[in-house]
């Protein structure tokens, strides 16, 4: 009986829509508030700007001015107002959107994955049960209450492995389902997802290939490949934009942990909490017991052992650096892997699989019951198992409802524009009122002006050297042009208190990078200087991804019957259509008119260079120790100065690196109050750690230059220190894994203490 109800779409809609429904149930009183979880502010910001962009201003939201001192809107890997959902903030505005973009997105969920395991089941029934379980496990709901609701973009997972499947099969249909379906994603600020797909979307793809029969291999490989080009072409839009802005300032991630199997246990079976105002890794991703056993159940197949495998690959890499050999740690030596961070979000993946496998235990179990009633009795506890289950991931929302905190945004807005020092943690209510905030904290380093001023009496001024040359007056301010009234005696450069990008031009005059700043030389005279924001790499990307829909569109109208798109008549029109989206790129490309973003530099926050010419390497200043490790890094000096009047400490350290040294490398910096000068003020504290793998924000210990001495300049605030003499220790090891600290060979001129070395000694007051 719910075999032939799961088979139709009207029923299985109407299910999972009610599933949706309970789901977000209890958030709907709070549906016009924001979330105050500090994660929100700029990325709510994002797309209430690009919303307020469109109805304020009329314009497309290209430029983001709000956060950071400006920055390409559509580069920012994770802005998500490039895909469909943008017309739901558009509508029903950015609060509500959210609750909205949630409930559909879990119903998308559950039917691509229900199509998914139609294709290894021939039971609706079994796929229809097991299909919720991954569209509302429980990492979506730590999503929601983070307000990570790109995140929510996972859900399109299962209908790009459906897409996969469908085109190993040689179905034009699978090109474009996983085509569309990874540009939504990725328009939706899909950019993490990006890593873990690629890895799942190959494992699909080759055991969908080795399943064709030998003489039909060849033509589904060639659709793989044609799959895998649409799925770059079609998202180009946003590719391109995002490739150009981590190429000015590269992304680079550090701490990625490493999870024992009892911890990733923990996270698909124990109820999801909340603890401290946070989840912890326990409920995290939670699919529930029954689902692992039925899961397990499904397993003890020729079929599914197959399957299994997959799942114990995904769990490899969810465990990062954990096993011996580990999985993830081989992965990220690869360039598109290198700034993947937190390795148990491999459980997606894992979890799709795994429902494949419950699928099976689902059709599989009743089949072998000795008698009709045992199989009746069978499939009613395993419904209600997969039941139980799915309740438990609805009852995980209300529990973390509770623990959010909400405001509201204001419903005025004002088109002037000023930018101010602001708070990156209150971002979001700044941009109502015309500010924006230079408080900038992102996941990749923005290329960030040190000029930006929040107390500038006007945003657009002349450079210091020309400031009595004339003056400069703002006529008209939108997010993507700002025009001013210029009156000059001699040609002057205008300053605009903006971030410098490819893709600004002038009416009149040059458009400069002005150490950042974004700047117009305008010659003498009266002008309206108009300044506008159009990058190339949006405008070429959107050109490409038109390209490539026509041919996609081309390619289904002729591939109605398999094997036609590659039979000697139509082999060229195939190829142009696959390939041409390339060439656009390509011409495009070469055809640019903006200029590039220069080479960052490998400097410290306090803008000292992070590699000491070798003529200076003499003369540094520093106290030398000449430390030596286990691990090849040679401490050869280092000091720390403070602290000043607010506990903060500066440090230089001087490290030459003399060997191979592990990705997983980290340096231990601690802060330890000496244990002699009796106990510890309630709300003190006696420890503080500034533990890091980045040298000057640049590049890994690991990727160090062999011999050259690496000056590493940065701080840590010790405001909660107990007053009394602090040491500071210096140590190498491995993050997370519980791997420990290297051996400490020789500590130099310094003092050794449990592998670490003395760098310095401060007195809090």
């Amino acid at each position: 009986m719910l075999a032939r109800y799961a088979s139709h779409l009207s029923f299985r809609l109407a299910v999972f829509a009610l599933l949706a429904a309970a789901l977000v149930w209890p958030i709907l009183p709070d549906a016009a508030r924001i979330n105050e979880f500090r994660d929100v502010h700029h990325l709510f910001l994002y797309e209430k700007s690009a919303i307020d962009t469109i109805r304020h201003f009329h314009e497309l939201p290209l430029w983001n001015p709000y956060y950071c001192g400006g920055f390409d809107a559509v580069g920012a890997p994770q802005t998500r107002f490039v895909s469909p959902t943008l017309l739901l903030g558009l509508w029903f505005g950015a609060e509500r959107a959210e609750i909205l973009t949630v409930f559909f997105f879990v119903i998308i969920g559950m039917e691509g994955t229900y199509r998914w395991l139609r294709l290894r089941t021939p039971d609706p029934a079994a796929a229809f049960l097991v299909a919720p379980i991954f569209a509302l496990s429980g990492q979506f709901a730590v999503a929601y209450f983070r307000g990570w609701i790109q995140f929510y973009g996972f859900e399109l997972a299962p209908w790009i492995l459906y897409g996969i499947t469908l085109a190993a099969r040689r179905r034009v249909a699978g090109v474009a389902i996983a085509s569309i379906a990874f540009a939504i994603m990725v328009g939706f600020a899909g950019l993490f997802a990006t890593p873990l797909l690629a890895v799942a979307g190959v494992m699909e793809g080759l055991r969908s290939l080795f399943a064709q029969p030998r003489n039909e291999r060849r033509r589904s490989l060639l659709m793989l490949v044609a799959t895998a080009s649409f799925m770059l072409t079609i998202a180009f839009v946003r590719l391109w934009p995002v490739a150009e802005t981590l190429l000015s300032a590269p992304r680079i991630m550090a701490g990625a942990p490493g999870h024992l199997p009892r911890a990733l246990l923990a996270s698909l079976a124990a109820q999801l909490v909340l603890k401290d105002g946070n989840t912890d890794i326990d409920g995290s991703f939670f699919v529930g017991s029954a689902f692992l056993v039925i899961a397990g159940l499904g397993a003890q197949s020729k079929k599914g052992l197959g399957v299994l495998a997959l799942v114990f690959i995904c769990l490899w890499l969810a465990a990062g650096y954990s096993p011996i050999i580990s999985g993830f740690a081989l992965l990220r030596r690869v360039p598109m892997f290198s700034a993947v961070r937190y390795p148990e979000r491999f459980l997606w993946p894992a979890m799709l699989f795994a429902s494949e496998l419950a699928a099976y235990g689902v059709n599989r179990l009743p089949l072998q019951a000795p008698s009709k009633r045992w199989r009746q009795a069978a499939r009613v506890i395993l419904t209600g198992a997969l039941a139980w289950t799915v309740w438990t991931e609805i009852d995980a929302w209300k529990r973390i409802e509770t623990g959010r905190t909400t405001g509201v945004v204001s419903d005025e807005f004002s088109t002037d524009f000023h930018q101010a020092r602001g708070n990156r943690w209150r971002t979001v209510h700044f941009e109502s009122i015309g500010l924006g905030s230079l408080g900038c904290y992102e996941t990749h380093r923005l290329a960030q002006s040190r000029l930006l001023r929040g107390d500038l009496p006007q945003e657009e001024y002349l450079a210091p050297n020309d400031a009595a040359a004339g003056t400069v007056k703002r006529v008209a301010w939108s997010p993507n042009h700002i025009t001013v009234h210029t009156s000059l005696t001699k040609p002057a450069r205008v300053l605009v208190n903006q971030n410098w990008a490819p893709g600004w031009q002038s009416t009149v005059g040059q458009v400069q990078n002005h150490e950042g700043l974004l700047s117009v030389d305008v010659p003498e005279g009266e002008h309206d200087v108009t300044l506008g924001f159009r990058a190339w790499s949006t405008m070429g990307g959107a050109a490409v991804t038109l390209s490539a829909l026509l041919g996609l569109g081309f390619l289904l109208i002729r591939g109605r019957h398999k094997g036609k798109l590659f039979a000697p008549a139509h082999r060229v029109g195939t190829a142009l259509a696959i390939l041409g989206p390339w060439v656009i790129a390509g011409a495009a490309y070469a055809s640019s008119p903006d200029p590039k973003w220069p080479i960052p530099g490998q400097t410290n926050p306090n803008g000292t260079p992070a590699l000491v010419p070798v003529a200076e390497e003499a003369s540094i200043t520093a106290p030398k120790i000449g430390a030596t490790y286990d691990v090849p890094i040679v401490v050869e000096a280092a000091s720390v100065v403070g602290p000043d009047p607010h506990n903060s400490l500066a440090l230089e350290l001087y490290l030459r690196r003399t060997g191979t040294v592990a990705r997983s490398t980290t340096m231990f910096v601690h802060f330890e109050r000496r244990k002699d000068q009796g106990p510890i003020p309630k709300e003190k504290e006696g420890f503080r750690n500034a533990d890091h793998q980045i040298v000057g924000g640049s590049f890994f210990l690991s990727d160090m230059p062999e011999g050259r001495l690496v000056h590493d300049a940065f701080g840590t605030h010790l405001g909660k220190g107990a007053s009394g003499i602090w040491d500071v220790w210096v140590a190498f090891g491995h993050v997370s894994g519980n791997k420990g600290r290297e051996r400490l060979v020789s500590p130099g001129t310094s003092v050794e203490s449990e592998k670490r070395v003395r760098i310095g000694t401060v007195v809090l007051p």
